[in-house]
Parts: C-alpha cells; structure tokens; sequence
C-alpha cells in the first residue's frame, strides 16, 4: 500500500471501521471468484478475513459497497412481459453486496456476478424508491434503460415517463440523476 492510495474501509455489524486494502474478489485467468470472506490487510501489513455476515458495508478503490439480504421474486408473463422481477430485501434472503452507485430519492444499485461463460465481472443496474423495500432491474444486458420496466415504476414522474418512452433518456444514471432533481 503506498502512501497517496486512499485506504478501503470495512463497516462491522458492531459499528467498527477498519481501514486498510480489502479484497473481496480473485481474478483468475480461468477462473474468478468472490471470496467467501472479506480480506483486509491493515495499515501494519497484518491480514484479516472477515465473514461476510459481519459486515455492514465496504469500501473498495472509492466504490461502496452495502449488505443486503435480499429474495427474488419473478412472475412469468406479469403485465405483458416475459419476467417481472424484484429483488425484495427479505431478512431471510441471500446476503448480496450491492455497489451504490447514487443515493437519493431514487438510488441506484449494481449487483455484480461472474460471468461463467467468459469469467468476467458482470453487473445489473438496480435502482430503488427509498420508501420502498425493493429494488428493480433498470438495464438490459447492453447497459441501455428497460424503458418499459423503469417508467411503469417511475409513473408518479410524468414528464421523465414520457424522456424515457422517447428514448431521450437510455442510460440509469441519467434517469436516477433527472428523478432526484425533478421528481417530487
């Protein structure tokens, strides 16, 4: 670690924060993988691992990363689409380390998984009302606004149904960004 990198941090269920380098991720050439516990080496150079249920939340190269527990839930064929899907934050779900992206009204999320075709780091945009206890897949798998999907969940906003139905809007960010300065 040198001295002008910005140290990653580690939030605890207990309320620490422990700063150092952390990894939560092996980059294998034929093989990647997240680790089963978080890695933290200190600023002395000491190594720990910590289990993931422990955490609240880390930081890694100034992204932040928060633990949700969280169960999917997918209907066939819901209001004309093939899936319909959310991601609701159930205790009893699967502990999921979201990437925060924004934090608003709106926030917006990736959920990130290995590709197992080509090993690669894949992720989902998600974005979330912050009254509500779901979060919703925002992107298609070219990174492009699921127009349908985001203005339905979006309707108490008009004026950004109508940008994204007329494609003046394609990207999550833009549409996070627009709700959280226009959107009452």
């Amino acid at each position: 670690m040198t001295k002008d990198q910005p140290l990653d941090r580690v939030v605890l269920i207990t309320g620490d924060t422990l700063y150092g380098k952390v990894d939560y991720f092996k980059e294998g050439f034929a093989w990647s993988e997240f680790y089963r516990k978080l890695r933290l080496t200190d600023t002395k150079g000491r190594k720990k691992r910590l289990k993931l249920k422990k955490v609240i939340s880390y930081s890694v190269n100034g992204y932040d990363y928060e633990s949700h527990t969280l169960d999917l839930v997918t209907k066939l064929f819901a209001k004309g689409r093939f899936f319909d899907s959310k991601y609701y934050i159930d205790q009893d779900g699967e502990q999921h380390f979201l990437k925060v992206i924004s934090k608003g009204k709106l926030s917006h999320y990736e959920l990130e998984w290995i590709d197992r075709d080509n090993n690669d780091l894949e992720s989902l945009g998600l974005i979330k009302k912050a009254e509500h206890n779901f979060f919703i897949p925002a992107e298609n798998r070219l990174g492009r606004v699921v127009k349908k999907v985001v203005s339905d969940y979006l309707a108490d906003c008009p004026e950004l149904q109508r940008k994204i139905t007329d494609k003046e809007m394609k990207y999550v960010f833009e549409v996070v960004d627009f709700y959280n300065k226009h959107c009452e």
